[in-house]
Parts: structure tokens; sequence; C-alpha cells
């Protein structure tokens, strides 16, 4: 005689699962806004000195201040793995600081960006390919 219930389906990911290659999730729009506004506000609070010291720190961890802050991890969109540090050089330096200062229609256009691309990435994150996701 065979069972009348079908067998119960395989456990999905846990919310504190580690990121798995090729698996990314990154972030919501909100959460990638809100993580620039405190960025901003810890840059204003430290009179810039101190969040610069603090992100030069923060770049080997794959991560900024307000990301730290928040649980956040730069990552690298192809394989989930932590960013390198020449990804994020290209992505904070040359992407932020070079594009982003140089001009606002980079930093508008990125902000477009997160709502129309498929793993929500700006132009710093397209340069350095790379995504923000949640700390595993």
């Amino acid at each position: 005689m065979s069972n009348a219930f079908p067998p119960p389906p395989p456990p999905g990911p846990s919310a504190g699962s580690s990121v798995t290659p090729g698996a990314v999730v990154p972030v919501s729009v909100g959460t990638r806004v809100g993580a620039t506004l405190l960025d901003f506000l810890l840059m204003i609070v430290t009179l810039g000195i101190g969040w610069l010291i603090w992100a030069v720190v923060l770049l080997k961890d794959s991560t900024s201040p307000a990301k730290k802050m928040m649980g956040l991890v730069i990552v690298d969109v192809n394989t989930g793995a932590p960013a390198t540090m020449t990804q994020m050089v290209l992505r904070e330096i040359v992407g932020k600081w070079v594009l982003g200062s140089v001009t606002g229609v980079v930093t508008l256009a990125s902000f477009v960006m997160l709502f129309v691309t498929p793993n929500r990435q700006a132009v710093w994150d397209y340069i350095g390919t790379t995504t923000v996701v949640r700390r595993p």
C-alpha cells in the first residue's frame, strides 16, 4: 500500500546560510540607499577624516563603515565570494570617487540602475563586478 501523502519538500536555505557560488541574493534597493545615507551621515559626524580612515581599514573586509554597521558585505557578483582588494579599489575609488565625483550623472544613473538591473548593481558595481548582500 502506498503512502497517501507526498514526501515533504527539501528544506530551503536558512536565513543565516552563507552565500554559495552563483547564488548571489542582493539586498533591497531601500537597504542600499539606507547604507548610502548612513555613510553620508557618518562622514559628517566624523568630519570626513574619521570616515575615510575607517573606510580604508574596511576595504580588506569588503565593506564600508555603514555596510559594516548594517551587516552587509560586497561580493563578486559571479561567485558570491567577498570582493577582492582589486575589486574594492575599482568599485570605491574608480567608480565612486573618480566617476561619481566628476559628475552627478553617474550617481543618478547608478540610482536608477539599482531598480532595473537584476543584481541591483550601480555603475561602480559593474566596474568592480560586485553587488551588495547580507553578511552570511
